[in-house]
């Protein structure tokens, strides 16, 4: 009987420890929080574009308007404009796209939200960096290029996530939305 414990030990300390799953998804960033998003209006557009490394914003590389927005928009109001709270995360606006971004990132960003609200990130820094998800029965290692240092509209910042994570204070409004 101490053969078929010892036996059962070994399949089960097996079994734990072998199911272990590693994904290079090499994810440049897998979505934007605006943090401390205090409108009461989702906004309905949001414009990404990236430009040449240092030009200024003045070579454009690429230029994408494909985010999920309405989904992700806190804090949430009910009829008669009472804020209702849903999750921690109330006060924050997070864009997700719909394609993810791949790559190490080695461009600049200009962020514009409703054609009024402009995020200029440069000075981006990242590496690559190994996530750790523990299920039941093995681990999921996923790696992906986690931004950790940034500079928005001249403000340094410093990030810990594979996500941009931007005070929307740091925003420049271009011009004033109409309500």
């Amino acid at each position: 009987m101490d053969t078929l414990k010892c036996f059962s030990l070994i399949c089960l300390c097996f079994l734990v420890t072998s199911c272990n799953e590693y994904f290079n998804e090499d994810y440049s960033f897998q979505g934007i929080y605006l943090k401390k998003w205090k409108s009461s209006i989702c906004p309905k557009k949001v414009i990404l574009e990236k430009y040449v490394k240092k030009s200024n914003f003045k070579e454009l590389i690429d230029s994408s308007s494909d985010f999920d927005i309405n989904s992700n928009c806190l804090p949430k109001y009910d009829k008669n404009n009472r804020q209702v709270k849903t999750s921690t995360y109330n006060e924050q606006l997070y864009i997700s796209p719909y394609i993810i971004y791949k790559g190490k990132i080695n461009y600049d960003i200009r962020l514009i939200i409703d054609d009024s609200l402009e995020y200029k990130i440069t000075n981006i820094e990242s590496k690559r960096d190994t996530t750790l998800y523990v299920f039941t029965l093995g681990r999921k290692y996923y790696i992906d290029n986690s931004i950790y240092k940034m500079t928005v509209n001249g403000n340094k910042l410093k990030n810990e996530s594979a996500t941009l994570e931007i005070p929307t204070e740091f925003g420049r409004i271009i011009k004033k939305s109409k309500k």
